[in-house]
C-alpha cells in the first residue's frame, strides 16, 4: 500500500520493483496532484495486480493522513474476498524502495509469520502525543496564517478550560514511525474499528504517528510486535530510516553501501530531484541479485 503526492517517476520505480505474482499493490494518490496521469502507470505490472484507490486531499498533521491509510487498508481488505488472503499489509510512501529483492521481502516475512512490525518511539505511553489527540485540534486543512494564528488561540483556550477528549476513552496513546507491516489478522482488525479510530483520532494533530500504534497496544495483538521494547530502533518496522542527519534524511549516492548493507526490508526516503542516481543504483542493484539469484 502506497501514499503518493508527487515524484511519480520514482513511484514508477518503486511499483517495477514490487512486480511479483505474489504481491497485489494498492495506491492512494493525494487529490491535489495535478501532474498524475493514472495511465501511465496501467502497462507497468506484469506480474502483480496494480490498484488506484479513491483519492482524497491529504494535508500534513490533518486527519486525512489517517484517512489515506484506512481508504488503502480497506481496499485491500476488501478485495480479499476476490483474491487470495493477503500474508502481510505493508504501508510505503511514494518516496521509498525496497533494498532487497521480492524473494527475500517474502522470505523474511515468512520466517516471522505472524508477528506484527511497528515501530515505537518509547517503550511507554508519550505522554508528548497525548496532547495530539486530548484537545480539538482545528482548522488542520486551512493552513493559512489566519487559519493558524486561529488554531493556536482555540488550542491555548482548551488547555485553560481543561478540555481532554479521552476522559471517557480508557486508553494510553503510543507514538512511532507510520509506516508498518502488519499481519491480515490486525489489518482486518483495524478496519473493523473504522468508526472508533475516527471518532478517537479527527481533530488530532500528525496522529498518523499515533493511531495505529495506539489501536494495537489497547488491543488483542499487543503481544506479537517483531521487537517489542524497540527503544525507537526502526527495524522494528524493517525500515531503514535516517532519523540523524535529517526529518528524515533523504539519501544520496554516498549512502548506497549502508542502504544495502541494513538487514531491513525497505528504505525511505529517496528524491529524483536531489540525487536521481541513487535510486537507479538501488534499481539496478536489486536487479542484478534477481538475475544471479535465477541463474
Amino acid at each position: 500500500m502506497i501514499i503518493a503526492h508527487d515524484q511519480f517517476d520514482l513511484l514508477k520505480i518503486l511499483i517495477t520493483m514490487l512486480d511479483d505474482e505474489r504481491n497485489d499493490i494498492y495506491v492512494h494518490v493525494d487529490s491535489k496532484a495535478q501532474d498524475f496521469n493514472a495511465d501511465e502507470f496501467v502497462s507497468l505490472t506484469k506480474h502483480a495486480g496494480l490498484f488506484f484507490t479513491d483519492r482524497i486531499s491529504v494535508t500534513w498533521g490533518d486527519y486525512s493522513q489517517i484517512e489515506a491509510e484506512m481508504i488503502l487498508l480497506k481496499a485491500a481488505v476488501k478485495n480479499e474476498i476476490n483474491r487470495n488472503r493477503y500474508a502481510y499489509f505493508h504501508l510505503l510512501s511514494g518516496c521509498d524502495l525496497p533494498i532487497k529483492t521480492n524473494d527475500e521481502i517474502h522470505r523474511f516475512f515468512a520466517e516471522h509469520q505472524g508477528k506484527e512490525f511497528i515501530h515505537f518511539s518509547e517503550d511507554e505511553p508519550s505522554r508528548s502525543a497525548m496532547s495530539r489527540v486530548r484537545y480539538y485540534h482545528i482548522f488542520r486543512s486551512n493552513r493559512n496564517l489566519f487559519y493558524k494564528i486561529l488554531a493556536q488561540f482555540a488550542l491555548m483556550a482548551q488547555k485553560i478550560l481543561g478540555v481532554n477528549r479521552l476522559k471517557n476513552e480508557p486508553i494510553n496513546v503510543w507514538k512511532g514511525t507510520n509506516w508498518f507491516s502488519i499481519t491480515d489478522d490486525f489489518a482486518n482488525y483495524v478496519v473493523s474499528k473504522e468508526s472508533e479510530i475516527k471518532k478517537i483520532f479527527s481533530y488530532s494533530y500528525c496522529c498518523d504517528e499515533v493511531f495505529l500504534q495506539t489501536i494495537f497496544m489497547n488491543s488483542p495483538f499487543k503481544d506479537r510486535l517483531y521487537m517489542p521494547h524497540c527503544n525507537n530502533n526502526q527495524l522494528a518496522c524493517a525500515r531503514y530510516i535516517d532519523w540523524q542527519r535529517g526529518n528524515p534524511y533523504t539519501f544520496t549516492s554516498e549512502d548506497f553501501e549502508s542502504i544495502i548493507s541494513s538487514p531491513a526490508m525497505f528504505a525511505r526516503k529517496f528524491s529524483m530531484h536531489l540525487d536521481k542516481e541513487i535510486v537507479y543504483k538501488i534499481r539496478d542493484y536489486i536487479g542484478d541479485k534477481v538475475n544471479e539469484q535465477q541463474t
